[in-house]
């Protein structure tokens, strides 16, 4: 994959399998899964499987199956009922994938350098906003850019990194930028209850008239609510316990309520509750004779609830503790005694989402109608990536758009070349 105007260069190689794409239509590749849930192309009438198709997407994408990417779906579908499916799970925890992802960086002596603690200020260009120069830092270190910038902030972040007026009206079809639009947000905030939307807001249609804008008005996604705890272990029976599970708060449909004329679900606030256990793969990661479990919810967790709450009040810490107690419910639906064998529990907030992953609103990500179709952008030497462009959210999916932005660097021919020695050494 590549962006730009040379995305179909590379797909030449696979002509017969594009043209099958090509065939079958925008909407089927690019479009959401309702096609094949409420029509045209299928109906599914048992409440049962629509129950469990919307707790599959909302694990995906944080958003039910009407909304989530048919091709995501098709794929994931597949990919479970294959012989020999299993889940895969980092050995190390997740930090042997992002040393992995570092070491494709910085592999061969190549001079590429991952550095951490860098804060990004600014993208900076020339004076006249023609021409993409570099990068400052927040310790006001300038870098300049050798072939280019790629941008793997936020989409909503966008508009903040570009100072340069005249760039900001390049991005904005060459309208001066002087307001940043609010984004639609994909939960609606009641008084007891939360609830995800199933249809996507709408919005002015002179708001998604630009980069910029489109960037700006994306649909944010709801955020995370976190547990994680380190447990005793004296006694357990490790080898009964699996090392991933998924636990209904209030079973898979619900508890029949209704908040705004939606009916209570797999995707409801909290419902949905992802329990790991680690250590049953790998015993090193806590001291002999502990485990760490981490429970979440991914992407039902409305951030509205903890807007405008002060980290260091009462208020916010009691709220921390009543918001897991589903949280908790979930665990101690797998290890009853949880909270006995409890000697750390540290709760993480939408706030913290937003505050240690620099995540506006704490967001899972943007939402699939609101994918920017590739990471292109109105200057050749700005590029686009992460779950705000498409294939969208997970981590192989926003590796995926980093490649694709890096490919997008080097021409089209360059990156042709380089298939031809992975397809040599078998890599592809």
């Amino acid at each position: 994959m590549r962006a730009g105007n040379s995305a179909l260069i590379p797909l030449l190689r696979y002509l017969p399998a594009l043209s099958g794409l090509i065939a079958q239509g925008e909407e089927v590749t690019q479009g959401t899964f309702g096609q094949f849930l409420d029509g045209p192309k299928f109906v599914v009438k048992n409440q049962w499987l629509r129950d469990w198709l919307d707790a599959l997407a909302f694990s995906l994408s944080g958003l039910p199956a009407c909304r989530t990417s048919a091709a995501a779906m098709a794929y994931v579908i597949y990919d479970m009922h294959r012989e020999g499916a299993a889940l895969d799970y980092p050995k190390s925890g997740l930090g042997a994938v992002v040393d992995a992802l570092v070491k494709g960086v910085e592999q061969n002596g190549n001079g590429s350098k991952v550095h951490l603690r860098q804060h990004v200020q600014s993208i900076d260009t020339s004076p006249d906003g023609s021409f993409i120069e570099g990068i400052t830092l927040k310790n006001g270190k300038k870098i300049i850019a050798k072939d280019g910038v790629i941008c793997n902030a936020p989409v909503w972040s966008l508009n903040d990194l570009v100072k340069n007026e005249e760039a900001r009206k390049v991005l904005n079809n060459s309208l001066p930028a002087t307001k940043k639009r609010d984004p639609r947000q994909t939960w609606i905030v009641g008084e007891e209850k939360s609830q995800i939307l199933y249809d996507r807001p709408i919005i002015e249609k002179d708001d998604e008239s630009s980069l910029l804008a489109k960037c700006d008005t994306a649909e944010m996604t709801g955020s995370f609510l976190h547990l994680h705890l380190a447990l005793d272990a004296s006694g357990l029976d490790l080898e009964s316990l699996e090392a991933h599970y998924t636990v209904m708060d209030r079973g898979i449909g619900g508890d029949g309520s209704i908040v705004d004329g939606y009916a209570d679900g797999p995707c409801g606030e909290l419902n949905m509750i992802a329990v790991s256990n680690p250590c049953v793969l790998d015993k090193t990661l806590a001291p002999e004779g502990y485990i760490v479990v981490h429970a979440y919810g991914a992407g039902n967790e409305p951030y509205d609830i903890w807007k405008g709450l002060d980290r260091k009040s009462k208020k916010y810490q009691e709220l921390k503790e009543m918001r897991a107690a589903a949280l908790w419910r979930a665990v101690e639906s797998i290890i009853p005694d949880a909270r006995e064998r409890c000697v750390l529990s540290m709760i993480g907030s939408p706030i913290t989402h937003e505050r240690f992953l620099r995540r506006p609103r704490g967001t899972y990500g943007s939402s699939t109608e609101d994918y920017l179709k590739d990471g292109s952008t109105p200057f050749r030497r700005l590029v686009l990536c992460g779950d705000g462009v498409f294939p969208g959210i997970g981590i192989p999916a926003v590796a995926l758009s980093g490649a694709s932005a890096a490919n997008t660097m080097v021409s089209p021919w360059k990156q042709w070349r380089c298939l031809d020695t992975l397809k040599k050494k078998k890599l592809i």
